[in-house]
């Protein structure tokens, strides 16, 4: 689907060169159009339309460019390999740096793309700048840290740093239990606020911590009689259930299970980001 943008007047999505949608004559088309042998002048007018695209199961399957996207972009794509009309790429994606995932798209693909082309799940959180100034647990896995503060956030703790200084927190799994009792902490700053920007490794480690967080308010050193309401903010990305890589069978229970779990117990998370799919 093409659609024509920077017209003043309302204007129907145009199926290629065809007739649109409901309708009994074409507009003109945005593309120019090529008669006989005619080439397109060397000098052209900026294009009225752009592209936004998803990668996983669109261009890409894994690490395997969609022959049909390889294609597509041939004609995209000048001699000099300069895309010819502006191209956004869209994922939920969020383990992993924007300017990694720019060049990676960049080997697939075989040309340039540039990290601010590239729209990770989390990436609309630098909007959200009322929480950038505050402690935030952020659970997932990859350059949590990294993302976290390209974000804008200024101050966070991962997981792994909350279970180092409260070990008694994670006891799921047996062989990772604390061989005995640590001294309690009283000297940890309070946590203000969850990031969920991925889906971690240890389910079990983050699920526990993130709840244990929620309900001591962040303070998991002390008790408390009852929740708090209202909790603190909790800030998710990636809506994927299923997602398709190369195996035959899409991947699934990713991000939105983790987010499901910590909803579901207590109807906690404020906001989810990401492409369309399962939302709160």
């Amino acid at each position: 689907w093409i659609c024509p943008i920077g017209n003043p007047k309302p204007s129907p999505c145009v199926r290629g060169p065809g007739r649109p949608e409901g309708g009994d004559e074409a507009p003109p088309s945005p593309l120019p159009r090529l008669r006989g042998r005619s080439r397109l002048p060397s000098v052209q007018s900026p294009p009225t339309f752009g592209f936004l695209l998803d990668i996983d199961g669109v261009l890409v399957r894994g690490h395997q460019v969609i022959p049909a996207a390889r294609e597509a972009f041939r004609r995209l794509v000048d001699p000099q390999g300069q895309l010819q009309v502006p191209v956004v790429f869209v994922t939920n994606a969020g383990n992993i740096l924007q300017c990694s995932k720019a060049q990676e798209l960049s080997a697939l693909l075989g040309f340039q793309v540039e990290p601010d082309q590239v729209i990770l799940s989390h990436s609309p959180m630098k909007l959200f700048s009322q929480h950038h100034d505050k402690r935030m647990l952020v659970s997932g896995q990859g350059p949590l840290v990294e993302n976290a503060r390209a974000l804008g956030f200024k101050h966070v703790v991962t997981v792994d740093e909350l279970r180092a200084a409260f070990p008694v927190l994670d006891m799921v799994d047996l062989q990772r239990r604390p061989k005995t009792t640590p001294l309690p902490r009283n000297d940890f700053p309070a946590i203000e606020g969850v990031l969920l920007l991925g889906e971690p490794v240890r389910w079990e480690t983050s699920l526990q911590l993130v709840m244990d967080i929620l309900l001591s308010d962040g303070n998991p050193g002390t008790g408390l009689a009852t929740a708090p309401y209202p909790h603190l903010p909790v800030l998710a990305s990636n809506t994927d259930l299923l997602w398709m890589a190369e195996a035959k069978m899409p991947s699934a229970f990713l991000q939105l299970e983790a987010a499901h779990v910590v909803s579901d117990m207590h109807e906690a998370v404020r906001l989810v980001l990401g492409k369309e799919g399962w939302a709160l």
